[in-house]
């Protein structure tokens, strides 16, 4: 049964990951922009902070403050230190419903309310930043096997008061029999493997979309 399950789990980490990946970039993007900071993983089913002990929530984090460093030119510490920063000036609330609202209106393609753009411009003033990147993710470990897991990388430009680029995976999913058949080290792998490869097309996507004219 174990090399049933591991000839399984070859496969799935396969092909658990292949969505496609959309990127719409703004006429407002400004290439130059500068100190770009990653904020925490926003939960976009809960509208709060996800849990970064989650696996994937860990990886999508590390990996989108290592893109962002290379995307946009530094590497601010972020995370969970932009929470703390949130909650140092009374904020954390705030930023959570401003995050929710910015995820609302990009589903609805509407412009952000007043209220949204001054939580950012002070959550900026803050950290001393010009841009909030947003790693936003849909559903917990346990919707990898039911329903899928997608990932979202949102660029805000504080200067211009705006999100200036988009990407979104396609809900990822890994094959729930092979997932309840495996034990908790090969689980982890496995939405290991699946985060990996969807974030990283995300960010692949984004280096692609903003090198275009």
């Amino acid at each position: 049964m174990k090399n049933l399950v591991s000839l399984f789990l070859l496969l799935t980490l396969i092909a658990c990951a292949s969505g496609g990946v959309r990127f719409q970039k703004s006429d407002k993007y400004d290439p130059k922009i500068a100190r770009v900071v990653t904020m925490a993983v926003f939960d976009m089913n809960s509208n709060t902070s996800a849990n970064s002990e989650e696996e994937h929530v860990r990886i999508f984090g590390s990996i989108a403050q290592t893109q962002v460093g290379s995307l946009h030119g530094s590497m601010i510490p972020g995370g969970d230190l932009t929470l703390k920063a949130a909650e140092a000036i009374g904020l954390k609330k705030d930023l959570d419903t401003a995050v929710g609202k910015m995820t609302e209106a990009i589903v609805n393609s509407n412009s952000l309310d007043p209220q949204t753009t001054v939580v950012f411009a002070k959550i900026a003033a803050k950290l001393g930043v010009e841009g909030l990147a947003f790693p936003l993710v849909s559903g917990d470990k346990s919707s990898f096997r039911s329903g899928g897991v997608s990932f979202r990388f949102v660029l805000y430009d504080v200067r211009k008061s705006a999100i200036v680029y988009v990407a979104q995976t396609e809900a990822i999913e890994i094959n729930s029999f092979v997932y309840d058949k495996a034990d908790d080290t090969q689980k982890n792998a496995m939405v290991s493997s699946a985060t990996s490869k969807a974030v990283n097309d995300l960010f692949g996507a984004v280096k692609k979309g903003l090198d275009e004219k």
